[in-house]
């Protein structure tokens, strides 16, 4: 007997599991965390986004997660992941005040809601979240999280964080690019 399973729920932490027929998902709601083998974050997925199956990379629920199972007619992007990883290996020539500024655009622009004239970023993400994505030390991570507050670039508490002025972050990162 084959069942065919064409919505899957998890829940926030948990490790997604597909098997070999299972190859594309829609993310309905909810957050995914996608890591290399080695560890290291290469991106965050959210509502509207795809899930690729894809055996060299491991997917985490964040959040309660619903994904939604389609179908295509296109063959799948078997680049689709290493695009992304191409971008993630050119924010290293970056140094760390301006990799933590682009992680922060990006959670912004894609986790973030607009509020009284600022973007404050869900409250799932955390320093350590951060520090993951940067391969930094979450201490170093608050150092440099704070000096941007004190610039009145962000707001760091009370959370959730917000980011007070995305063009001041865009110049903050022009300034610290290498």
């Amino acid at each position: 007997m084959n069942i065919e399973w064409r919505n899957r729920t998890f829940f926030g932490k948990q490790a997604l599991e597909f098997s070999e027929e299972d190859k594309f998902f829609v993310i309905k709601k909810g957050i995914v965390e996608v890591q290399t083998k080695s560890g290291s974050v290469l991106t965050y997925l959210g509502v509207g986004d795809m899930v690729i199956a894809n055996e060299n990379l491991d997917f985490f629920a964040r959040t309660a997660l619903d994904l939604e199972e389609t179908k295509i007619d296109l063959p799948l992007f078997p680049g689709y992941y290493d695009a992304l990883l191409v971008e993630r290996l050119d924010e290293y020539h970056y140094n760390a005040e301006a990799r933590v500024s682009i992680c922060l655009k990006k959670l912004a622009e894609k986790f973030g809601t607009n509020r009284d004239g600022e973007i404050q970023i869900t409250p799932i993400f955390t320093q350590y979240d951060i520090a993951n994505y940067c391969n930094l030390k979450r201490e170093y991570i608050s150092v440099l999280l704070r000096r941007m507050a004190g610039r009145k670039i962000i707001r760091m508490k009370p959370k959730p964080w917000a980011v007070l002025d995305m063009q001041a972050l865009e110049q903050y990162i022009s300034e610290n690019g290498y």
